[in-house]
């Protein structure tokens, strides 16, 4: 008994030392929920591609701490919210928008384009804990612009420091 309370502070530490080590905005958010797990396997079941492949569960564990308390000033000042509803309760949508927004299917997409996809996964079970998908769908809108503009500046950083740019047809439409 007593060792495995040892072993477990050990964990605990190298945890937070883990985390420590790191910048703020760098560390991960791991508890995301069986929600947010149910809506991606919901979308992945209808839509396929890149929602049912395991990267995908990867990019959930991407959502930084950051991000987490930027969508939640965002909620708690915003407008629109939902008065008999917490962060945590619309925090999927959020999410789900977080997750849209790194699929390299969506680039150049606008959430509108997108948006049938992730209200596939808002099942009823979703819809009962979580709202309406019209009710929280400006929250994932949120989320899916903050990380496209965040793709946007790292590939363009990547661009500046590196010298490439992507390969354009006559037109000037990408090549591909």
């Amino acid at each position: 008994m007593e060792r495995r309370r040892e072993e477990r502070r050990a964990n605990d530490e190298r945890r937070t030392n883990d985390q420590t080590e790191r910048p703020d905005k760098e560390r991960e958010v791991t508890a995301l929920g069986r929600s947010v797990d149910l809506v991606v396997y919901g979308i992945g079941q209808s839509v396929g591609g890149w929602w049912a492949e395991r990267e995908v569960a990867a990019s959930v564990r991407r959502v930084t701490f950051e991000d987490d308390v930027v969508y939640r000033a965002h909620y708690d000042f915003s407008p629109t919210r939902l008065a008999d509803r917490s962060y945590e309760v619309v925090r999927p949508a959020y999410l789900v928008g977080h997750i849209a927004g790194t699929n390299p299917a969506y680039d150049g997409m606008s959430f509108e384009s997108v948006e049938r996809d992730l209200r596939t996964g808002w099942t009823d079970d979703i819809r009962n804990k979580h709202g309406e998908w019209d009710a929280v769908r400006q929250y994932a809108k949120e989320a899916f612009a903050r990380q496209r503009q965040r793709l946007e500046r790292i590939t363009g950083e990547h661009r500046r420091v590196t010298g490439e740019h992507p390969t354009q047809n006559a037109d000037g439409s990408p090549a591909g």
